[in-house]
């Protein structure tokens, strides 16, 4: 209710979805209706859509080495960002749940993501010309954001060929030190890695299984 449900919306299914992810999650229901309430304002979700955030929060953590409040965390700094710059709720989540795989947890993680995905929309020069150097795109000739599976695909394909100091460099440079690790996460999963983390978070009623 305090992030704008009616009472009709909260009966009509946000509620069993914010109690699915309070067993999937192992929270209370306090929290797993915050959590559930703040996704869905940072993307610009219905309530409708609480049952869809259960789940890709549930799948994420049953996936990954996250749990539940580590990927509330990690949305609380970096999901409105992800949101403005076009990715979609699900690959948010899948994206923090390969992070989670690798060490990259919670807040930092948030942040990490947060700081990467802005150097992307608005590089330094020196980084905007080592991006064009090396052919990396953020952006279609229409203006829209290629897509983050796209990104680590960019990454992988551009930098393997350089040694490990170009690429650290080049990744320094791009990326500064705050997003250098989410960045290098990309880069060795590629395209085909991330995809297994954010098609994996797509899964209709994990929540309710878990729970």
């Amino acid at each position: 209710a305090k992030v704008g449900l009616s009472a009709s919306e909260i009966i009509g299914g946000s509620l069993r979805g914010a109690l699915d992810l309070t067993a999937a999650g192992g929270l209370d229901l306090a929290t797993a209706a915050e959590t559930a309430g703040k996704t869905m304002k940072t993307f610009g979700l219905k309530a409708k859509d609480v049952p869809r955030i259960a789940d890709a929060l549930a799948a994420g953590a049953n996936k990954s080495a996250a749990n539940v409040s580590d990927l509330s965390m990690a949305l609380a700094q970096g999901g409105q960002v992800a949101h403005q710059i076009g990715m979609s709720m699900e690959d948010t989540v899948g994206v923090l749940a390969a992070f989670a795989d690798n060490a990259l947890l919670g807040s930092d993680a948030g942040t990490s993501m947060k700081t990467m995905l802005q150097r992307l929309a608005a590089p330094t020069a020196e980084a905007s010309a080592t991006m064009q150097r090396l052919g990396i795109d953020a952006y279609d000739a229409a203006g829209n954001f290629v897509g983050i599976t796209d990104i680590a695909g960019q990454l992988q394909a551009r930098m393997s060929s350089l040694t490990v100091e170009q690429r650290q460099q080049a990744m320094a440079t791009i990326f500064g030190s705050d997003a250098v690790r989410a960045a290098s996460i990309l880069y060795n999963l590629g395209a085909e890695g991330l995809k297994t983390y954010t098609d994996g978070v797509r899964d209709s009623g994990a929540a309710s299984r878990v729970a």
